[in-house]
């Protein structure tokens, strides 16, 4: 008779299991969960070698699925100055100066999670700016969105960039009215040329910015420091509960360095990655999505997803909209992909049998990926797709009910949403105007009976579920014509456990805590039932247990 490896005992266990919600109890032998019960029923099928975890009355749940994260470059900014707090040029100044202090070495200094407005009346960010800062060594600063970066003089003169470059279209050096560079630098292309002066030369972002593998490959050396990123990103996952982590950006490469971990025992949580097609490919190229899928298809890594980006985001007028911004005539935004060029790739990703995963902020991005979805039916037969859409920070009302006809899944990130205490309301609400009462329709999605899945997009925001949940149950409603998107609790543990199960297609395995279901899991500090909503954010792990293996204790 089987016998188990670790039993759970005085728990207030969430299982996520419609049929049975609660048990007081549960044991894991292997991978699988072998039972649940109450205390008395587990504790009577105790081995002598099995372990044994008092959870004294607080909450056990799932293993959290993090279904939008960019795992490789989370792990390298782990070791980067993060300046999310600060609002002024002296704060900028003295974080940097702690850093320095800390590192002394460091050859170039990075730090990243400012925004456009972060230095108040002290701005805008100039290289002369951050020169005043430091001049000596490189020094990049990147924003919180990932769609801009500043560089100070001795980091663009290392780049070769002063005076700018010819860059694909949507990309820019930003130039003064001299020809010379003012440090601003405008999308991927234009910011990975000084990324390449960091350690990794910028790695982490390959996978996000080209879609291509190091190029020349990557040595040993750097194999292996790359790898650590990986796993430090995945150790602090761990931390935070997560298992299984759905990751937005995606190369060979980034394969390749979880497939080792993997090999040695090390891959410490699920992670599923996507081919990424840029608007630079040739529609071919999504077949290479199938060969990924092909080589990688287990239950600790597994590729079957095409991710892509249609548009940028509001606060650089980049979001693709029906409208014009408010302010701004004849700019409705930057669109990455014609209709015709997406429904191709629609069709050819869904032909496949693959899905694909959209990053559609705004309202015209959200409807153009969905007129592309109806088309990649309407050509190929409707079948089990879930197709997703990231974000949706906008939509427009026709186009709300069209999500749940055409199955596809809305993955949302509660914890930068206007209207979550704390999140600044512009320059969002100016971009949105009129719009405003269809933004972050979490609950309007909800209630037309779409799957509604909850994530991060860590790094550009904190990873920590917790702050996300927390984010979810208490927004309130940024105008007086807005409706109210908050969620309970129980839909929001949903979103952030079951619906990332449902996103890849593992609810028959994973996502809630059942028999014969694999064995993630978490043990919280509290009990989130008795838990104000206002103070979610202070839940911890204490223990989390993925594939039957305790990876993480506090």
């Amino acid at each position: 008779m089987q016998q188990p490896d670790l039993i759970i005992l005085n728990a207030r266990v969430i299982t996520m299991n419609p049929e049975r919600p609660y048990a007081q109890a549960l044991a894991i032998a292997g991978n699988k969960i072998m039972a649940l019960g109450t205390s008395g029923e587990i504790n009577s099928i105790r081995a002598k070698h099995t372990r044994v975890v008092d959870a004294q009355m607080k909450t056990v749940m799932p293993g959290i699925i993090e279904g939008h994260v960019h795992l490789f470059g989370g792990g390298v900014e782990l070791a980067v100055l993060n300046i999310s707090h600060i609002n002024s040029f002296q704060s900028l100044s003295d974080s940097v100066s702690q850093h320095r202090k800390a590192n002394p070495n460091l050859k170039v200094i990075s730090a990243n999670g400012i925004a456009h407005q972060s230095l108040g009346a002290d701005g805008p960010i100039t290289r002369q700016l951050l020169d005043r800062i430091v001049s000596d060594v490189p020094f990049i600063v990147g924003c919180f969105d990932r769609h801009t970066m500043w560089a100070n003089t001795k980091a663009l003169e290392a780049a070769g960039i002063m005076r700018g470059r010819n860059l694909p279209v949507g990309n820019e050096i930003v130039l003064d009215s001299e020809g010379l560079a003012t440090g601003e630098l405008l999308e991927p292309a234009a910011y990975m040329l000084v990324q390449q002066l960091t350690p990794t030369q910028g790695r982490e972002w390959l996978g996000m910015t080209t879609g291509e593998n190091p190029s020349p490959a990557a040595t040993p050396e750097q194999r292996r420091i790359d790898e650590n990123y990986m796993k430090q990103g995945i150790a602090f996952a761990n931390s935070l509960g997560i298992t299984s982590l759905h990751n937005m950006d995606g190369n060979f490469y980034q394969l390749e360095l979880l497939k080792s971990l993997l090999d040695r025992g090390e891959l410490n949580a699920r992670v599923e990655v996507p081919f990424h097609q840029k608007n630079t490919f040739e529609l071919s190229r999504v077949d290479e999505a199938a060969e990924m899928h092909a080589q990688y298809k287990g239950d600790m890594l597994h590729s079957g997803r095409v991710k892509l980006f249609m548009d940028g985001v509001m606060e650089t007028l980049t979001a693709l909209m029906l409208d014009d911004y408010p302010g701004h005539p004849g700019n409705t935004g930057a669109p990455l992909f014609t209709a015709e060029q997406f429904n191709a790739i629609a069709a050819r990703v869904d032909k496949h049998g693959l899905q694909l995963s959209v990053h559609a902020i705004g309202d015209g991005a959200v409807r153009r990926t969905l007129d592309g979805f109806e088309f990649a039916q309407k050509q190929n037969g409707k079948r089990d797709s879930r197709h997703r859409i990231e974000h949706i920070e906008v939509i427009h009302p026709d186009d709300i009910p069209r999500l749940n006809q055409l199955g596809v899944i809305a993955s949302l990130q509660p914890v930068t949403a206007v209207g979550v205490p704390g999140i600044p309301k512009e320059p969002i609400l100016s971009r949105l105007g009129e719009k405003l009462p269809w933004s972050y329709p979490w609950q309007t999605l909800r209630e037309t009976g779409a799957t509604i899945a909850f994530s991060s997009d860590w790094p550009v925001a904190p990873l920590d579920p917790f702050l996300g949940m927390q984010a979810a149950m208490t927004c309130i409603p940024p105008t007086s014509n807005c409706p109210d998107q908050k969620q309970s609790l129980m839909n929001t543990l949903h979103g952030f456990t079951f619906a990332g199960a449902v996103m890849e297609f593992m609810e028959g395995r994973k996502g809630m805590l059942k028999k014969g279901y694999l064995a993630d899991v978490v043990v919280l500090d509290s009990d989130l039932e008795d838990t104000s909503p206002d103070k979610i954010r202070n839940v911890k792990p204490v223990m989390t247990v993925c594939d039957g293996r305790v990876v993480w204790e506090a």
